[in-house]
């Protein structure tokens, strides 16, 4: 069954208003009377609501994947180092207060990972996932709280919300732009600000390939297309006609619809009174229909951007190994997510004085924790380059450090003309300064 006949349009979430939640019934009556027991229609799980929509495998697998995998990275409050001219996290004061938000508790009812992982749920499903900056008096966040968003008044750039409380249900009126994170999905309305759930674009997209699918259920729910002509031999000097006669073009149309009928209703068919049946298989562009039926995994794997082998699928396509699926994931899918999430965390955490020199980052460390092979490939890459020391990198992974440890080698397969390196043909990587310690 292909993804698109999963859903039905539901409409984005309307400015100013609250749509009253719909409880799908478990399949969709039929109106094809003469369909009996065979109309594709009554096989269609109408989904109406995100619930419904993750009982589809592919669906639940594709967006718990992606949730599960942008919760890893550590957001982190970072602040210019002035010694070493790069940004180092911030742990102490409002930045250690801060950072305890980010990457422990957002608020009492959650902890960091599942604030992320139910964003990235709604921003997918919905359209729009919103988080509440409750603040103290001095403006400082206190607290961040996954919430619904009623509306956006244009007028005075404010929202309405209704979040989850450490005291029940609130509801926040007039909160400010710089209060709340939205988080958009990549598909929006005209006016480029509401998002769209990615199931809803779908539908409303590729409506011409819901019709083509539909065809094919209903081809296959009646055992393929096979078309048999009903005939009578001709008079022939010396023959009689059958009993009643079927020249008539009316008793022969009846009498086709009767053994139609008599198809959907019982697998041994008694056919009366007919001298040659000719049956004509199914054609070529019958089974290609047919073969259509296939194409709801792939659909799943277009629109949430997950390659097929990471939906636990089988597939000859360019995807050699899951190694380069995992990567293509990463580069295509979640990068482009991680930045967005950087920029709204950045643009309403942050004062426009703080660029460039504070900073809320998303750290990709957590991603290559139980991955050893890859991980000890970066080690050795960033210890070959020069690009981190043997004491940072047992810092990793909380190591003590060791006498000389913070010496940082670069390669020398290169050198200038004429220099000592040349003369003496050694080949052994040239200690550098140590890098200055930030007190």
């Amino acid at each position: 069954m292909n993804l698109i006949d999963f859903f039905t349009p539901t409409g984005a979430r309307p400015i100013f208003s609250r749509e009253k939640e719909t409880i799908a019934p478990a399949t969709a009556t039929t109106t094809k009377k003469q369909d009996i027991g065979g109309s594709f229609e009554e096989k269609i799980i109408r989904v109406r609501n995100p619930q419904v929509a993750l009982t589809v495998s592919a669906v639940y697998r594709a967006i718990e994947l992606r949730a599960k995998t942008e919760a890893q990275f550590a957001i982190q409050y970072q602040r210019m180092n002035g010694a070493g001219g790069n940004f180092i996290p911030d742990m102490w004061g409002h930045g250690g207060r801060l950072n305890y938000l980010l990457q422990v508790e957002p608020n009492p009812l959650s902890t960091a990972a599942s604030l992320i992982e139910q964003v990235v749920i709604q921003r997918l499903t919905k359209g729009n996932a919103f988080v509440y900056i409750e603040r103290d008096d001095i403006g400082d966040p206190i607290a961040l709280w996954l919430a619904e968003c009623g509306g956006y008044n244009e007028l005075n750039g404010t929202y309405t919300l209704t979040y989850l409380g450490e005291n029940g249900v609130r509801f926040k009126v007039d909160a400010p732009r710089k209060d709340v994170l939205h988080f958009a999905n990549t598909f929006r309305r005209y006016d480029g600000f509401w998002g769209i759930s990615t199931l809803q674009y779908a539908f409303d997209t590729l409506s011409l390939i819901k019709t083509e699918n539909s065809q094919a259920l209903e081809t296959a729910a009646k055992g393929g297309r096979m078309k048999v002509f009903l005939s009578e031999q001709q008079a022939t000097p010396g023959y009689t006609p059958i009993s009643g006669g079927l020249y008539d073009p009316k008793q022969v149309n009846s009498y086709a619809d009767e053994v139609n009928a008599k198809v959907y209703q019982q697998d041994v068919i008694g056919i009366r009174a007919l001298d040659k049946v000719t049956p004509y298989s199914m054609t070529a562009q019958d089974m290609q229909m047919v073969e259509m039926l296939n194409m709801s995994q792939d659909d799943v794997a277009r629109f949430f951007g997950t390659p097929r082998p990471m939906l636990m699928l089988d597939t000859n396509s360019h995807y050699t190994t899951y190694t380069n699926a995992t990567l293509e994931y990463l580069q295509r899918t979640v990068q482009p997510d991680i930045i967005e999430m950087e920029q709204e965390f950045n643009r309403k955490l942050l004062y426009r004085e703080d660029y460039g020199k504070r900073r809320i980052h998303l750290c990709e460390q957590p991603l290559l924790r139980l991955d050893k092979e890859a991980q000890a490939k970066v080690d050795k890459m960033q210890l070959e380059t020069g690009a981190a020391t043997v004491n940072e990198i047992r810092q990793q992974y909380d190591r003590p450090a060791v006498a000389n440890g913070d010496i940082v080698y670069v390669s020398t397969n290169l050198a200038e003309l004429g220099s000592e390196k040349l003369r003496s043909g050694s080949s052994t990587p040239a200690p550098v300064e140590p890098k200055p310690k930030e007190e």
